[in-house]
């Protein structure tokens, strides 16, 4: 239909400009569609009041490696969970820093009759082929007692109504996993620039209301933040050590409840857990950095038709719009363009209103600047790319990951083949200049 109406523009005479920009409105305007449709479906976990019931042993799991800033926060928010029986499960992860003393700083400080609620497991060293985090979690999963596996990570903050919230979730929808996206709580320029893409991506190309309605597993996604599984299921799938070495991890996991036949159902958790991922631009380069191209399977030809799609959709409409200021352009082609920016900042804006609490007048107005969010994507997803494909690997807390392909024809299978642990020396020098690299970026 789309080739069929850039066709007709043709015969009409139309110029170039005038059916690229166009053409770019039109799928804009589709996209558009499919976000507001994603926006009255997205079902919100909603807190649930305390109620006498039989509710079943739940573990909690966080996976903890050199988290001094924020595991504290973390780990008193689970403890003080409206839930009954419940475990909480800390996996300290070869930390560096003080993250594991004041892990014990909360047991011990905790009543006697609580301390059994909250556990410090100290992880073993990490095995060749595996992903720092994975291991973690393996590991939590074999320590835990739950019928219910709920992982998060340790940036995160719950409401004391989460974890009973989610698993009457579980239990009203008869889903097998249950994943959610929390409030993210920005700070820097770059986060706010940058981390709001996280929900634009997914609530404009992912029909959400067909995730626990469809059985394939392209209509799937999983967010670490908040992954719940039944124990059972987790382990039918194979847990972690299906996906040991793999940077998705959470989408992957989910992707293979579908796969199995078992339901998924994806959740707004707003109102019940809040994150703060990055703290400055240099942290969100390196982390998104990290997953990225992963998220294209490491293809090159998808990465790269990404790059394209995402630059003439977003960045082109404001780039022409600017440039007929100054040199000459068709009036139809003009307003196509401008259309189209506004289209996309619209989308922005929507997004901004469902999930901002605090500065809305300050994320609205850089919804202005959405072209320049995805052209800093773009150069993100190369970045990525250059780690990918870079002898040393790419560092992440500490660690050297270098992946290839695992053999396969494909490039769907991909692992960790060299994994390289730095001492903290060479961990601090190596995020000194990280730093550097960035702040000039910055400059």
């Amino acid at each position: 239909m789309k080739m069929q109406m850039i066709l007709t523009m043709l015969q009409f005479g139309y110029t170039p400009p005038v059916v690229l920009t166009g053409t770019v409105l039109m799928i804009l305007l589709v996209m558009l569609g499919m976000l507001i449709v994603n926006l009255l479906t997205f079902r919100r976990l909603a807190p649930v009041r305390v109620e006498d019931e039989a509710l079943p042993f739940l573990s909690v799991l966080v996976p903890a490696r050199n988290e001094e800033p924020c595991i504290a926060a973390c780990v008193r928010s689970l403890v003080a969970q409206q839930y009954e029986p419940l475990e909480v499960l800390v996996l300290d992860d070869d930390s560096t820093d003080n993250t594991t003393a004041i892990v014990q700083q909360i047991i011990d400080a905790l009543p006697p009759e609580q301390r059994g609620r909250l556990r410090l497991l100290h992880g073993e060293p990490l095995p060749p082929g595996w992903v720092g985090k994975n291991f973690a979690c393996h590991q939590l999963a074999q320590h835990a007692r739950g019928a219910y596996l709920l992982f998060t990570d340790a940036d995160t903050v719950h409401a004391p109504a989460m974890a009973r919230s989610v698993i009457r979730a579980m239990r009203e929808y008869g889903v097998d996993l249950l994943t959610a996206q929390p409030e993210f709580q920005l700070g820097s320029l770059g986060e706010r620039l940058i981390i709001p893409l996280l929900n634009f991506t997914i609530l404009t190309l992912l029909p959400i209301a067909l995730i626990p309605r469809r059985p394939e597993p392209a209509l799937a996604t999983g967010n670490g933040q908040l992954l719940c599984f039944r124990a059972a299921i987790y382990h039918a799938i194979g847990g972690h050590a299906a996906v040991k070495a793999r940077m998705l991890e959470d989408v992957l996991l989910a992707r293979a409840v579908k796969a199995a036949g078992y339901r998924l159902l994806f959740m707004d958790a707003f109102d019940l857990v809040r994150c703060r991922m990055y703290r400055s631009f240099a942290e969100v380069w390196t982390g998104f950095s990290k997953n990225l191209y992963a998220f294209y399977n490491y293809s090159p030809v998808f990465a790269l038709l990404a790059l394209l799609l995402n630059f003439v959709l977003f960045v082109l409409p404001a780039l022409i719009s600017l440039s007929a200021l100054f040199v000459p352009q068709p009036a139809l082609a003009i307003f196509f363009a401008f259309c189209a920016y506004l289209v996309s900042v619209s989308m922005r804006v929507l997004l901004t209103l469902r999930f901002t609490r605090t500065q809305r007048g300050l994320m609205l107005a850089l919804c202005l600047l959405h072209p320049f969010s995805i052209l800093l994507e773009c150069l993100i997803l190369l970045n990525s790319m250059r780690w990918h494909y870079s002898k040393r690997g790419m560092l992440w807390k500490g660690r050297y990951y270098v992946e290839r392909d695992s053999g396969q024809q494909t490039h769907s299978h991909r692992e960790i083949v060299a994994m390289r642990q730095i001492d903290q020396p060479e961990h601090e020098q190596a995020g000194r200049e990280e730093n550097a690299r960035n702040q000039q970026r910055q400059s």
